[in-house]
């Protein structure tokens, strides 16, 4: 285990204490010297990983000597070493509904048996087949009436639309929190599951191999042109967008949006505070997150966010897109990277929005 991980069994250990009743409680003991000195051993540790990160690469025969063993250590921190098995997808599409330019199918498929993921295809009218397609992974935004999930790909549905009018296929997937099935991210963040790190689990895991899956059944439909896929998502799904995007090369162009910051964002500022399980890796490793960034690199690339965005700090959004860049550059490629900043809070704002699909079209 790293040390960033002891760090973080360690960190759980001072704050996952039992409560009890108040008036059986004994007086609680000052703890804030062991908690600054714990506070202190993780600034550092965090600042030695950041500096290490990619500081070891120099060359481009450097960066592919080493590239398909951060690819396997990312898998392995992912929960997904060895892979599952790629089991019968029995896809099944349940209903469709059409519009005057694009129909919309409900679909859903077992990414592992009885591992059932639900999402809704857009397919465009009209327009000459293949098509390219687009993984939308969605972020944290509950549709649920009078007790019924419908799935986060409704509250996002606006975008699936605006990729079918201008000429891709769209596949929308729900994540197990608050997809039509609904699972649980939220484990150490609000369920106490402190195992789940002793395990080496994380949702993020599940939600990278349910991305796969999603680009395994986006090749076999005869609509999608099977070597132009590309991936984007906001704030959750912005991140997700990462893992597919390091972990498969089927995916030819990525724009997570708002879903990466530096690890120092996390671990010393405190930002981890607003997200959940499924944003995290378990940091056997000791990563830092332009690591990430760079396993996407030559293929293009948009890291997109706003300024104001108080979980993913515009500082350590800078600073994955600098080191990574580093990487394009290496490839003689540094155009293929872009970063896009707009005004704003932690929002799916229109300005994101056009700036991400112009960069699809480009």
């Amino acid at each position: 285990m790293g040390r960033f991980s002891v760090a973080v069994c360690l960190w759980n250990a001072v704050c996952g204490v039992a409560q009890v009743r108040a008036e059986d409680a004994p007086p609680r003991p000052d703890t804030h010297f062991g908690d600054s000195l714990l506070r202190q051993y993780l600034r550092i540790e965090t600042a030695r990983l950041t500096d290490d990160c990619l500081s070891d690469i120099a060359t481009l025969a450097d960066w592919t000597a080493r590239r398909d063993e951060y690819r396997r250590q990312l898998f392995n921190m992912l929960g997904l070493d060895p892979l599952p098995e790629r089991t019968p997808l029995n896809a099944v599409t349940t209903g469709s509904v059409e519009h005057a330019d694009f129909t919309v199918e409900n679909v859903h498929f077992e990414s592992r048996p009885g591992l059932y993921v639900t999402g809704n295809l857009y397919l465009p009218k009209d327009a000459p087949e293949p098509l390219p397609a687009v993984l939308y992974v969605c972020g944290h935004g509950a549709v649920k009436k009078d007790g019924v999930s419908y799935g986060n790909k409704t509250h996002y549905q606006h975008h699936g639309e605006w990729l079918a009018r201008h000429g891709y296929v769209c596949l929308t997937i729900d994540t197990i929190q608050l997809g039509e099935i609904e699972g649980l991210h939220h484990g150490t963040y609000r369920e106490k599951m402190w195992w789940w790190h002793s395990h080496g689990y994380t949702p993020a895991g599940v939600e990278a191999w349910n991305c796969i899956r999603a680009l395994d059944y986006l090749q076999s439909r005869s609509e999608v042109d099977p070597e132009r896929i590309g991936v984007t998502g906001r704030s959750g799904g912005g991140a997700y967008s990462w893992w597919i995007a390091a972990l498969d090369e089927r995916i030819k162009a990525a724009i997570p949006v708002a879903g990466i910051t530096s690890l120092k964002n996390h671990v010393v500022d405190d930002c981890i505070e607003g997200h959940c399980d499924c944003m995290f890796m378990v940091n056997t490793y000791g990563w830092d997150f332009p690591l990430l960034a760079a396993l996407v690199a030559p293929r293009p690339l948009l890291i997109s966010n706003t300024d104001k965005d108080g979980i993913f700090p515009l500082d350590g959004v800078y600073d994955v897109y600098t080191k990574t860049r580093r990487i394009y550059e290496l490839y003689g490629k540094p155009e293929q990277i872009g970063l896009n900043i707009t005004e704003g809070p932690h929002k799916d704002t229109q300005e994101l929005r056009v700036h991400a699909f112009v960069w699809l079209d480009r």
